[in-house]
């Protein structure tokens, strides 16, 4: 789901997408597989979801593009070989799950920060509930954009660019929490996440990222300010070959052909010589309604790691 929605919106839409959402750490020899899409827990059995798969898949060393095209047969019996020699070492897995599926499986070192847990620090923070989000949400993660106007910054005379936060949060194990500097530019309702100075990213093994929250958020809102600058320089810095360049950013920022395909044909919407509209081919493919939150959120940050190459 990509939307422009309130804050206060949010938190609701959030809410109930968690209603069925509860944690349990289960022994590892209680854990039986049917297939990649299924287990037994204890005896019952539950779905597992994509997220989930893949998680399994890492932990029992088990390529998830050989497994998803194996016969279910063949599956279990890969999975269940490797979940018994599993139990030889560990004796629990934290896992999360929706109702009557697994969504994740971590071990036992995980420390859960559940979106709502972000949501409501934003509002102890001081965010006002009827504020402007713009919000990727999916199963896998949820990226909250919030401009701010009031600092809003012109690139041309009719090209106006107002600067913001990026709060992205995965609870199945996508992204580390991350508190970024985001910019979006009105003409084309393009966004870009970029890197700062203070930008921060916790993974979920500790809540010190809960007790600096403030200060974080604060930081970032400082350093998005001088983003300016860059995009000035990247309207001013000259590349010969576009889609050549596009292929090799695509390349270092492990963009897939296909993705990168989007890249190009938004390149086209907006064609241009200067570094400014490769950023912006990235940024503009990021609104793809076919890519997933996760993939929107590679783009735009490939588009501010871009952003911050430009040299002055």
């Amino acid at each position: 789901m990509k939307a422009t929605s309130t804050l206060e919106n949010v938190i609701t839409l959030v809410h109930e997408q968690s209603a069925n959402h509860y944690d349990e750490t289960v022994p590892v020899a209680d854990m039986r597989f049917a297939s990649l899409e299924r287990m037994d827990i204890a005896g019952q059995s539950f779905g597992v979801l994509p997220s989930a798969q893949r998680l399994l898949s890492n932990r029992l060393r088990v390529p998830y593009s050989y497994l998803a095209r194996c016969p279910e047969e063949l599956q279990a019996e890969n999975l269940n070989y490797w979940i018994e020699r599993e139990a030889r070492n560990r004796q629990a897995l934290f896992c999360r799950f929706d109702g009557n599926d697994v969504r994740a499986v971590f071990t036992e070192r995980y420390t859960a920060i559940d979106h709502m847990e972000v949501l409501t620090k934003m509002l102890e923070y001081g965010f006002d509930p009827a504020s402007e989000i713009q919000l990727s949400l999916d199963a896998s993660m949820m990226l909250l954009k919030v401009p701010e106007y009031a600092r809003a910054f012109h690139l041309a005379e009719k090209d106006k660019i107002v600067p913001g936060i990026a709060i992205g949060n995965s609870e199945v194990g996508i992204l580390s929490l991350s508190i970024e500097a985001f910019y979006y530019r009105l003409v084309c309702t393009n966004g870009l996440i970029a890197k700062t100075a203070v930008d921060a990213r916790y993974k979920h093994i500790s809540r010190k990222v809960m007790d600096e929250f403030p200060d974080i958020l604060r930081g970032v809102i400082c350093q998005s300010r001088h983003g300016q600058d860059r995009f000035m320089i990247s309207s001013q810095t000259s590349v010969s070959h576009p889609e050549s360049t596009i292929d090799t950013f695509a390349r270092q920022f492990q963009i897939s052909q296909e993705e990168a395909q989007i890249v190009k044909q938004a390149f086209y919407l907006e064609q241009g010589g200067t570094m400014f509209h490769i950023i912006q081919a990235f940024t503009r493919a990021a609104q793809d309604r076919s890519l997933s939150a996760s993939d929107s959120y590679r783009l735009e940050k490939a588009g501010g790691a871009i952003l911050g190459m430009v040299k002055s």
